[in-house]
């Protein structure tokens, strides 16, 4: 069966995935490896050095998308990680917008579809009239398209079908375009075996018997070999030995505690002692230990701001300087979600907007479903704020309290102390240190943003996808290719917003 018999064009070649491969008779896994190199190739030339990442997201909570953690594959319930952060991309290149590119011949014509259907005409009113498309209307569309899809070809279309749909749908409805820029704008609803229809069809195929499914896992040995292949190799720098100046700058540092006179003095040595730093914390197996080793990160909080400005030198300030006017648009993007309209509700006679967004953005990027040690928990969204903040009554041992942090909340928090909804100071909790971060929520979040690159520790599984909004669309230390389909979705509908 050739290329031709299945109507596979350069475009449609470079969306297969392996199993596409396999439907369309090629069976050798090497031939398979091979091809796959050289789309992954194509494709990050075409985005001129940025990969599109195979990255997956459902709204069905029996769908549970991997924990990808800055630098990581996987999440570890380990508050530590040996893996480097990823590197920031400066800027993000901007390919033309294909607005008027022509479908591939299509079998499924959603266009066709979807008015006979009940609720269809309602539903192409709401969505062609409206400019921030809530996360209600894009399941419901994507749930009629899924099941026009599957009614007309089945539960296995092929990719050329799946990315016929998603640009058509795109097209029909500029609103739920995806508007990252160097995306044409149907990525999120199908790209490279991810997006939103391919999980609404894993979804619809569960129910399958298990001999009626038509691609079966992968044998050990496939496994294996797939794994080996994947590897990448980094040749990792000798370790080089501590000179006796540095030796002396660190020591000093350890060892004088900060004064009026002195602070300078550890701000310089701090600079000068960059790199070794950088290595130790690498290979530290804890932040205790980081502390232990630099202990003026605690008593000299600034030092976490000014560590992330040389890892990050332009983007140390993006939060604090975007987030006013971003707050409101997070806030009117969320409204489109009735559990996040409540939540804002609550919050508004005290009119703490901060707070109000930062509940909206939890809330919209919610993860009902984390896996921790291959293990699936639940997670509903009032309990994933408690990993983002935790309130104590005024005049608690902040010390005491850190100490005493249940064994669930292993990576960075915020305790604030006083009154819930009014707070008159911050601190992050890291392991069992209780790091002072003032008196502001938005300079304590920024604080707490910071330590996971300053200490190189994984983000909180229920907090995935918003620590990953907050990297990718405000500070943008984070690749907004590499994430997941629903925080671009949501991106598009906050920069959607008019104020």
């Amino acid at each position: 069966m050739s290329a031709a018999d299945n109507d596979i064009d350069y475009d449609v070649f470079l969306t297969l995935s392996e199993d596409d491969m396999k439907e369309v008779g090629i069976m050798s896994f090497g031939a398979r490896r091979r091809l796959s190199m050289v789309i992954k190739a194509a494709n990050g030339a075409a985005t001129k050095g940025y990969s599109q990442h195979d990255s997956s997201c459902s709204d069905d909570a029996s769908i549970t998308s991997d924990l990808d953690q800055p630098g990581s594959s996987s999440c570890q319930t380990s508050p530590r990680t040996t893996t480097r952060m990823a590197p920031s991309p400066h800027t993000v290149p901007s390919l033309p917008m294909k607005d008027n590119m022509p479908l591939p011949s299509k079998r499924f014509s959603l266009a066709n579809w979807l008015p006979d259907q009940p609720g269809g005409d309602d539903l192409i009113q709401s969505l062609k009239n409206c400019v921030v498309v809530s996360s209600q209307q894009r399941i419901r569309l994507v749930k009629v398209a899924v099941t026009g899809l599957t009614e007309t070809l089945g539960l296995y279309p092929t990719a050329s079908d799946k990315t016929s749909l998603a640009r058509e749908m795109v097209q029909m409805f500029p609103a739920v375009k995806d508007t990252t820029p160097g995306l044409e704008g149907h990525e999120h609803f199908y790209n490279n075996g991810s997006g939103f229809l391919e999980y609404k069809l894993k979804n619809s195929r569960m129910s399958l018997p298990q001999d009626k499914k038509k691609r079966k896992r992968r044998s050990q040995e496939e496994l294996e070999v797939a794994a080996k292949s994947a590897k990448t190799v980094v040749a990792e720098d000798e370790e080089e030995p501590i000179t006796p100046g540095d030796q002396e700058k660190v020591d000093w540092m350890r060892y004088s505690p900060p004064t009026g006179d002195n602070q300078k003095k550890h701000r310089d040595l701090f600079i000068d002692t960059f790199s070794f730093r950088r290595k130790f914390i690498i290979g530290s197996p804890t932040i205790t230990d980081v502390l232990c080793q630099f202990p003026r990160l605690q008593d000299m909080p600034e030092l976490i701001n000014l560590e992330f400005q040389l890892l990050y030198p332009d983007q140390c300030d993006n939060f604090i300087s975007r987030w006013g006017r971003m707050k409101e648009q997070i806030i009117l993007a969320g409204e489109g979600n009735a559990s996040v309209l409540v939540q804002i509700q609550k919050f508004q006679p005290d009119d703490n907007r901060d707070l109000c967004a930062l509940t909206a953005l939890a809330f919209a990027l919610h993860k009902s479903v984390v896996q921790v040690r291959g293990t699936s928990t639940s997670s509903s969204r009032e309990n994933s704020l408690l990993f983002l903040v935790q309130s104590i009554p005024e005049g608690t041992d902040v010390e005491a309290a850190a100490k005493a942090k249940k064994p669930v909340y292993q990576q960075p928090f915020l305790l604030a102390l006083g009154p819930a909804r009014r707070p008159v100071q911050y601190f992050a909790v890291l392991d069992k240190v209780a790091v002072p971060c003032g008196t502001s929520l938005i300079t304590a979040i920024d604080r707490l943003f910071k330590c996971h690159f300053v200490f190189n520790v994984h983000y909180s599984p229920a907090l995935l996808h918003f620590w990953h909004f907050i990297a990718a669309f405000i500070y943008e230390v984070l690749d907004p290719h590499t994430v997941k389909p629903i925080i671009r979705s949501f991106a598009s509908s906050v920069r959607a917003v008019e104020l």
